[in-house]
């Protein structure tokens, strides 16, 4: 296959060796913004670079898009007028329209476009999933994340309404945009299952990122392994962070991989799409309801965010 990849800043550089080393690809192209970053990736890939757009996607069957997000949804629907299959980072866009335009369009041309979930591809995210599937947990009462895009796919359910509220704490600089630096997010879903979210811009101990789910049967814990940035004050507890995640492409080195290999499955027929645009679009709706609770500081339903 004839792999084009448009973005090669930190995680598409990541992504472009990550694909040079998969079986079945046979030509990269690199693009970027950055034609000398571009081009040195290429060389030391042995990749070819493509000095414009168009020279990446002309003849490819397939493109990987890395670039900034305001970037995402027009580069989607060239690829898709092209007939390309197409991954793509989360997410499609900041706006609902313009990703509704994208669903519209992937749902009329019955286009091909995964997105970048790479939590999906985790094993014991996958496990986990399965485990609650089966029934394994019994009812699911509660849910506690340190994550923040898997609940649909986790308990194959949608979130009903949610409450969100965050701090500037430690970092009083994003202030100035309306943002903040710790957030927790509390949701319920349709079935009645009760989650709470919570996320931070700076963790000193390591890269952290786990889920803990509670059911009628069993209680099952996600991410909690030798590496997990957690100190325990029990004398007789395991030891942990030995050493820990530094990054996320530590953490999900493997899942990172596993999808990207996916993707090429999917693009020549093999497989399911696991990521879909729609699934995108969930995504970004839970989103904004949390951006208007934050701002308005009340619950707000998933169904207000048309």
């Amino acid at each position: 296959m004839k792999i084009a990849i448009l973005g090669v800043g930190r995680l598409g550089a990541f992504h472009a060796k990550a694909l040079r080393a998969l079986p079945g690809v046979d030509e990269l192209r690199i693009n970027d913004a950055d034609s000398s970053r571009a081009a040195a990736l290429a060389k030391e890939l042995g990749a070819k670079h493509a000095a414009s757009i168009d020279a990446a996607l002309d003849g490819a069957d397939a493109v990987v898009i890395v670039t900034p997000t305001g970037t995402h949804a027009e580069l989607i629907r060239r690829a898709l007028d092209r007939g390309l299959a197409v991954f793509c980072e989360k997410p499609i866009a900041l706006d609902l329209d313009s990703t509704k335009r994208v669903v519209e369009q992937v749902d009329k041309t019955k286009g091909r476009v995964q997105i970048g979930f790479q939590r999906r591809f985790d094993a014991g995210f996958q496990e986990a999933r399965r485990r609650v599937r089966a029934g394994e947990l019994g009812t699911v009462y509660s849910f506690h994340m340190t994550s923040r895009d898997v609940t649909r796919w986790m308990f194959g359910d949608e979130v009903e309404e949610l409450y969100a509220t965050g701090s500037t704490l430690g970092f009083p600089q994003y202030g100035k945009w309306g943002d903040v630096a710790t957030s927790a997010v509390v949701l319920r879903l349709r079935g009645g299952a009760v989650g709470a979210l919570e996320a931070a811009r700076h963790n000193e101990a390591g890269y952290d990122i786990r889920v803990d789910v509670y059911g009628s049967k069993d209680t099952i814990a996600i991410g909690l392994d030798p590496r997990t940035p957690v100190t325990s004050v029990e004398r007789d507890a395991p030891r942990f962070k030995d050493p820990a995640y530094p990054t996320f492409f530590v953490r999900f080195d493997a899942a990172y991989r596993a999808e990207l290999a996916h993707f090429l499955r999917f693009a020549r027929g093999e497989a399911e799409n696991l990521c879909t645009a729609r699934d995108g679009m969930e995504a970004l709706r839970i989103a904004l309801a949390a951006r208007r609770s934050l701002k308005e500081h009340r619950p707000v339903a998933l169904k207000e965010i048309a």
